[in-house]
């Protein structure tokens, strides 16, 4: 005896829900677990490297005379000091550099939780941009420097202490630190994401049917 067919047509999709069984590779990222693991534990190890190599260097060479070492020869060198201002020591008022801190973290979650979860070099550039600003901003409300001969202390500046060697008569680098290479590498990962990426396919862009012969 045949079977009876059922009468009731395929279910399909709602219009904006994905078809069942379809692959969720245009999910947001904050509801993927290793997304958000990515992002998080990038940004927390970023902050927590900084801030380690900040208290070590300046532990050791704090009461030096030069508070200057080599590091590697002919390359850079370690040399305290610090500023009250933003990245690589540009001079920025204190209110200005906390409004554009607080900001740019919105901004980078934002852009975090909107963008697809399987994104992951965006989420890594992200992840390095959150963990080297929380690693600044730390020093900004929290740190208190003291060097040998100076009478006052510089209180919520931001400790630096690698500086690159090669220098001419009129340029030298400026002396920066962990978080600021955290910082201009996350940029840089997030925009070689977005010049590389490809656009995502919109609905009945994917498949066309094709024509008989």
């Amino acid at each position: 005896m045949a079977t009876p067919l059922s009468s009731q047509p395929p279910s399909r999709a709602a219009p904006g829900e994905a078809s069942p069984g379809a692959p969720r590779q245009n999910a947001p990222a904050y509801k993927s677990p290793g997304a958000v693991a990515l992002f998080a534990v990038t940004a927390v190890a970023g902050a927590a490297l900084d801030l380690l190599t900040k208290h070590l260097v300046f532990s050791a060479l704090g009461n030096a005379p030069e508070r200057t070492a080599k590091a590697l020869p002919g390359v850079f060198q370690f040399a305290l000091t610090t500023n009250p201002g933003i990245v690589f020591g540009i001079q920025v008022p204190p209110a200005a550099v906390l409004l554009a801190t607080l900001a740019a973290a919105a901004a980078v979650v934002y852009l975090f939780a909107s963008s697809p979860r399987r994104a992951w070099p965006l989420h890594l550039g992200l992840g390095m941009v959150i963990g080297g600003a929380a690693g600044n901003a730390y020093d900004r409300m929290f740190s208190s420097v003291s060097f040998p001969g100076e009478a006052h202390r510089h209180l919520c500046e931001v400790r630096d202490f690698i500086e690159f060697i090669p220098r001419t008569k009129t340029f030298s680098w400026p002396v920066f630190n962990v978080a600021d290479v955290l910082l201009v590498a996350g940029v840089g990962l997030i925009l070689l994401f977005m010049l590389t990426r490809r656009p995502a396919s919109q609905p009945g862009e994917s498949a066309k049917p094709r024509r008989g012969r």
